[in-house]
């Protein structure tokens, strides 16, 4: 009798289990994250490009707080070695001011975001994933040519030691996806030198510049690295945005070719098919300033195409003769696929300016202090990564996930990069390259007139 009545208790508990099982939705669930347009594949290298993202991958589930109404367990996706939280919410906002355009995550354990299903507007709200000790997200659909509305990417610094309450949270707009050209930026995070300097970092990664700059003059973001033919084009249109800081010392665009081509010298144009990546941005005002240099125009040239930003097979398969390219990048990628290039660097005909750190005039005139403290930040990690390039490269590779210790492309990418960035007095601006900027978007018939080009930037802010 004793036995049988253990029997049928064993049984009801058997029975009691399974249910509870069956009946608990948040238990041995399998889940698979919907693949979504555009949002898988392998990231391109091109300093301020295009690329792709790994985005999909075999869902599991992991435990996480529990969201305002929810189970506090959520569906979560295997990316690229990345942990990835499935949200039911996907977000609404969007962007609606984008005309222009201006290279990856960590190989640590990440937590992030992705919406279940693909936007079909582009959305401000970016998924988000920690990499040390940042937050970091990647684009849901990013552009296979010129994106006319960017998706991006963020990343937030967390404090870690400060108390929150002293820091003050500061959003900075950087172009394109993570990159070991952003190495100033990971080296002023990862050594504390914003929180040092009372900031609580975000950075948003996107590919419209000209989204962002409208953003800055708009106060709905703080700072960003801006190129500055579009500073000069956004005040003749009464943007009140200004550069405090100038990041590159030497205009990063040239032209590459195949040595066997013979194309050394501006004049070895003439007759050639050129690729650009579109006619517009950074590329293209620095293409015309070359030629302006060399007395040449568009018309001497054998064609202009717009290539998008795949120079490297159309080149190494002869499809076009040279290309417009960011010279600490392609080049070498070139090289390594198709044989010996030479490079004609646009700094050394007609240097124009690059990227520096814009904010609005609003934000000098409100918070000068902060504007200092971010120029300072920014400062001290650019002087490190000169100072010591081989620890920002480890650094680097935190915050870029295909980044491998043993890529001698990268490495190069890192040292050309710095020699562009070098200055006696980091950060300063020279008004003639300012000068020189502005007359090349006049002679484009993208300015009316010269304008003055003192009020478009400020040295007020670099470090005594």
């Amino acid at each position: 009798m004793k036995t049988f009545l253990r029997i049928i208790v064993f049984s009801v508990l058997i029975t009691l289990a399974t249910g509870c099982a069956v009946g608990d939705p948040t238990v041995g669930i399998n889940v698979h994250a919907p693949e979504q347009s555009g949002a898988h594949g392998e990231a391109t290298e091109a300093p301020h490009g295009e690329a792709t993202e790994a985005a999909h991958g075999e869902a599991t589930e992991a435990p996480t707080h529990a969201a305002e109404g929810g189970s506090g367990v959520v569906p979560t996706a295997t990316v690229a070695g990345v942990s990835v939280v499935l949200p039911t919410n996907p977000p609404t906002e969007v962007v609606t001011d984008a005309t222009t355009v201006p290279t990856e995550a960590p190989t640590t354990a990440v937590a992030t975001t992705a919406p279940t299903t693909a936007p079909t507007t582009v959305s401000t709200v970016a998924p988000t994933a920690t990499v040390a000790g940042a937050v970091i997200s990647l684009p849901t659909n990013p552009p296979t040519e010129a994106p006319t509305a960017a998706p991006t990417i963020a990343v937030t610094t967390a404090a870690t030691e400060t108390p929150a309450g002293e820091l003050v949270k500061v959003t900075l707009f950087l172009g394109y996806i993570p990159n070991i050209q952003f190495a100033p930026v990971y080296m002023a995070f990862d050594q504390g030198f914003f929180k040092a300097n009372g900031i609580d970092l975000t950075i948003e990664h996107g590919f419209d510049e000209t989204d962002g700059l409208t953003r800055i003059a708009s106060g709905k973001l703080d700072f960003g690295m801006i190129s500055g033919e579009q500073v000069l084009l956004a005040r003749s249109q009464g943007a009140a945005v200004k550069d405090i800081y100038r990041w590159y010392q030497k205009f990063p665009v040239g032209i590459v070719s195949l040595a066997k081509n013979n194309i050394s010298k501006p004049e070895d144009l003439k007759g050639k098919k050129i690729g650009v990546p579109g006619l517009y941005g950074a590329s293209y005002v620095g293409l015309q300033a070359l030629l302006n240099a060399a007395s040449l125009t568009e018309a001497d040239l054998g064609s202009l195409e717009a290539i998008g930003f795949e120079p490297v097979p159309l080149i190494c398969e002869g499809k076009i003769d040279a290309s417009v390219v960011y010279i600490s990048n392609e080049p070498a990628q070139i090289e390594k696929t198709c044989g010996a290039v030479n490079v004609i660097a646009i700094s050394e005909y007609a240097n124009i300016v690059s990227n520096g750190l814009v904010t609005s005039e609003k934000m000098l005139s409100d918070n000068p202090d902060l504007a200092r403290r971010m120029v300072a930040a920014f400062d001290q990690g650019l002087a490190a990564v000169i100072a010591d390039p081989e620890l920002a490269y480890t650094v680097s590779r935190k915050y870029v996930e295909t980044l491998s210790e043993d890529d001698s492309v990268q490495r190069e990418v890192l040292a050309k990069s710095i020699e562009m960035w070098k200055a006696e007095t980091l950060g300063i601006s020279d008004p003639e390259v300012w000068k020189r900027t502005a007359e090349t978007l006049v002679k484009m018939g993208l300015l009316p007139a010269l304008p003055e080009v003192e009020s478009a930037y400020s040295g007020e802010y670099l470090p005594k």
